[in-house]
């Protein structure tokens, strides 16, 4: 494992970070980007590489002052992510389907200057509500990915790709190791994170 503060550093400029939860939770790791620091170069690179579904980490407050509301959860699996209306950027954006209309999105989720009229809904930007007391509350990628942000000094707002194998199967283990490794990215885990704040 990379210590936190790699992890920070990366977040901070612009880089990716995995981060793996337990491996008696999910057992699998998501790719990190900062929002305020997404480019369309950057989430291509997450669609390329880590091919599974991208979405965005969100603090609850700006979803709140945002007005953009949690979808409401049927026959939800135990640990299920809080999923929101999705949404697109109103200004610079086309269909809002591309990498690169999709970073300007998350781009102006991390604005604090941005207003609920400046998105249209639905969108392909799919927010996760944190938990309001982040790792406290819930050990799961979104807090683990608020909390990186925020030690990192990062408005709360991440994009988050699930890391796939060739197979199309979730990378897992060795895998995870491997795709940190080859791609030269920090490697932590939820459970660091929670060492690291509570």
């Amino acid at each position: 494992m990379s210590r936190i503060d790699e992890a920070i550093e990366a977040l901070r400029s612009g880089g990716f970070v995995v981060l793996e939860d337990h491996p008696e939770r999910e057992n699998e790791a998501d790719v990190l980007l900062a929002g305020e620091q997404a480019t369309g170069e950057s989430v291509n690179w997450l669609a390329m590489h880590a091919r599974g579904l991208i979405t965005v980490a969100v603090a609850p407050e700006i979803l709140k002052r945002l007005d953009i509301p949690l979808l409401p959860q049927r026959y939800a699996v135990d640990n299920a992510p809080r999923f929101t209306e999705p949404v697109d950027a109103v200004e610079g954006t086309t269909t809002g389907a591309s990498a690169f209309d999709r970073a300007i999105t998350l781009r102006k989720l991390a604005d604090p200057e941005s207003r609920p009229e400046d998105f249209s809904r639905p969108g392909h930007v799919f927010p996760l509500q944190c938990m309001p007391g982040c790792l406290l509350d819930r050990r799961g990628h979104t807090e683990g990915a608020i909390t990186l942000a925020r030690l990192a000094g990062l408005r709360p707002v991440v994009a988050i790709a699930e890391l796939m194998n060739e197979e199309g199967r979730m990378a897992r283990g060795e895998e995870v190791t491997q795709f940190a490794r080859v791609h030269g990215l920090p490697l932590i885990s939820v459970q660091k994170l929670v060492d690291r704040t509570t």
